[in-house]
């Protein structure tokens, strides 16, 4: 074991060496994350405030029906109109023009038909791809115009308003703040620390294997008195431990990340309450289970791959469709109604997935993570056993 530790120590100072894997390892994840999280939410809140102070442009067609709606607009705040023209063509043009952001058409009979409450409809045009707060905006118009128009009805039949609602719902969410928004965005960890550990395993693998056979020193490091074996260890703990470094420090930016946005933001204390509890011993230590034995599996996968290949371009071509494969069960964990259960437990990476997003949501279940960590565990001896036979092959060392 003396021999693979020299190994190892020897393959870590090869790793520092190289500034991109040092990179990708650690500054990307607690320097990227912070910067893109928090500028993304910076930016659409000052869209959302540059939206609300802006206001909405209304076109009202001009049908002789547009009165009513005109008297309405009269108390909505940030709110201008403009007459337009009717015709359907030109209206369709004045709002793919951004001309206006939205234009109402009032038919002809429109305001006896909702005297005597006849059917009758009216139409709205806008652009979904417009400003998305916009659009939020036209709409909740729209629905206020509906209100007002029960309201006036109402009224005027002299019913009382709770005609409509006889009785209230009081409606009572028994799931925590944490639960709650760890059931909506702790999918999204999980993902990049998948990302992050392979992509941490990817670059010393390639660089231990394929690239000591372009600069020749494989050989060398072959005939060291140490047999293979302890070689093939010394090798493997230094692309795992890279691995696992890289995903710690995807954590960690996501961690800083989130509490940047949510600092400030009383909306956002469920995301704190979430990032807290992941920071519980026992989440921390339950999501440190899934992770070791993850990135075990793939530091055995890259390094075979690495070691099968001639050159460090082949070792490249070779391992980065394994990042293609990984996505898509860690996509598919994201998705609503997909749960940790007795079967998902038992898929490599959706299991990883399911199993960290219900750690961080505080919602996991004693058997099926147990599983999850049998099934990680035993992908990972799997892997290993492969890889070994497979290092210990002459033909897939030399070949090339």
């Amino acid at each position: 074991m003396k021999e693979a530790l020299i190994i190892f120590r020897k393959e870590i100072k090869e790793i520092l060496r190289d500034r991109r894997t040092v990179m990708v390892m650690l500054l990307i994840p607690l320097l990227l994350y912070p910067l893109l999280f928090t500028g993304i939410s910076s930016f659409v809140q000052g869209q959302e405030e540059k939206a609300s102070k802006e206001g909405l442009i209304i076109g009202l067609a001009s049908t002789g029906e547009e009165e009513g709606f005109m008297a309405f607009l009269k108390d909505m705040p940030n709110i201008r109109y403009t007459i337009v023209d009717s015709e359907v063509g030109k209206i369709e043009e004045m709002v793919k023009a951004d001309s206006v952001d939205a234009i109402f058409l009032f038919p002809e009979g429109y305001r006896e038909a909702v005297e005597q409450l006849e059917p009758i409809s009216y139409h709205y045009y806008y652009t979904s791809t417009n400003n998305e707060f916009k659009v939020g905006q036209i709409r909740e118009l729209n629905y206020a115009y509906q209100q007002y128009l029960t309201a006036r009805k109402l009224d005027e039949l002299a019913v009382n308003a709770r005609v409509l609602e006889p009785a209230t719902a009081m409606d009572h969410n028994l799931a925590s703040e944490r639960e709650q928004f760890g059931s909506v965005i702790g999918g999204i960890i999980p993902y990049f620390f998948i990302i992050f550990c392979l992509m941490g395993c990817m670059y010393p693998a390639m660089d231990l294997a394929a690239g000591e056979k372009e600069r020749g020193t494989l050989e060398t490091l072959l005939v060291a008195p140490a047999d293979r074996v302890q070689i093939y260890i010394g090798k493997f703990l230094a692309v795992a431990l890279s691995g696992f470094i890289s995903a710690l420090a995807a954590i960690t930016g996501i961690l800083i990340s989130s509490r940047m946005i949510a600092d400030g933001q009383s909306e956002m204390s469920g995301m704190v309450e979430m990032m807290t509890g992941l920071l519980e011993p026992v989440s921390l230590l339950s999501l440190l289970g899934i992770l070791l034995p993850l990135n075990a599996f793939f530091a055995a996968i890259t390094l075979m791959l690495s070691i099968y290949a001639r050159s460090f371009k082949e070792a490249q071509s070779l391992i980065t469709p394994l990042m293609i494969i990984c996505i898509f069960p860690a996509i598919f964990g994201m998705l609503p109604g997909v749960e940790l259960d007795l079967v998902t437990a038992l898929v490599p990476i959706l299991n990883v997935s399911l199993g960290a997003k219900e750690i961080i949501a505080g919602t996991v279940q004693p058997l099926p993570l147990l599983l999850t960590y049998l099934s990680l565990i035993g992908y990972a001896v799997l892997a290993l056993v492969i890889s070994v036979r497979f290092f210990n092959n002459e033909k897939n060392i030399l070949r090339g």
